[in-house]
């Protein structure tokens, strides 16, 4: 990385967990049992953790918010280049195969699956926080606006939902990101009220 280039990625990637294969995992177990009370321990075995990438996941598309964000107004008079994006080196053919919407369509499909499934299984209602949707929504847009980040080489390329791109953060959004990468912590970026 140069003075005149940005990473694309700040480190955050590395931190977030794949809710969709856990989920996938955990029902293909489910579906092998045959009585309805081992499906529901198998489910409450898994309730927890499965909740806890959900929230994960939230937390890193979060970060990507933040780092989106903090790209286009650091570089507002200077833009600079963007190092690392994986969407630079597909070809033509794997563009046309890339749904960059899978996780967060998958994610989106299952917040009503898990409420269900907890009323059902666990016997518990469990209401999906309007954080989390929020989020989701806001990245899934932003993911759109900017399709899959195929065509993004400068800082200048990015562009932000209306809704994001009006907030005024009430925190350093650089150092919450450095930290979050320095301390493996992606739970940093739930202090961030402003998807709430």
């Amino acid at each position: 990385m140069t003075n005149d280039s940005v990473k694309f990625d700040p480190g955050i990637s590395k931190l977030a967990l794949n809710v969709h294969e856990l989920v996938n995992n955990v029902y293909a177990q489910m579906m092998s049992f045959r009585t309805i009370n081992q499906k529901r321990a198998r489910f409450k075995m898994f309730a927890s953790k499965i909740e806890r990438y959900m929230q994960n996941n939230i937390n890193f598309y979060t970060g990507c918010l933040l780092w989106a964000y903090y790209l286009v107004n650091s570089n507002l008079d200077s833009p600079k280049d963007i190092e690392g994006n994986f969407a630079q080196n597909l070809t033509e053919e794997q563009i046309k195969e890339y749904d960059y919407m899978l996780h967060v369509n998958f994610l989106e499909n299952y917040f009503d699956s898990f409420e269900r499934d907890m009323l059902y299984y666990a016997g518990k209602k469990y209401i999906i926080p309007k954080r989390w949707k929020n989020v989701l929504s806001l990245y899934g847009e932003f993911l759109e606006l900017n399709k899959g980040f195929t065509n993004l080489k400068k800082t200048s390329d990015l562009i932000l939902p209306e809704k994001l791109a009006q907030i005024n953060f009430d925190c350093d959004i650089l150092t919450l990101v450095n930290n979050a990468v320095k301390e493996n912590n992606l739970e940093l970026f739930s202090s961030i009220s402003e998807f709430d």
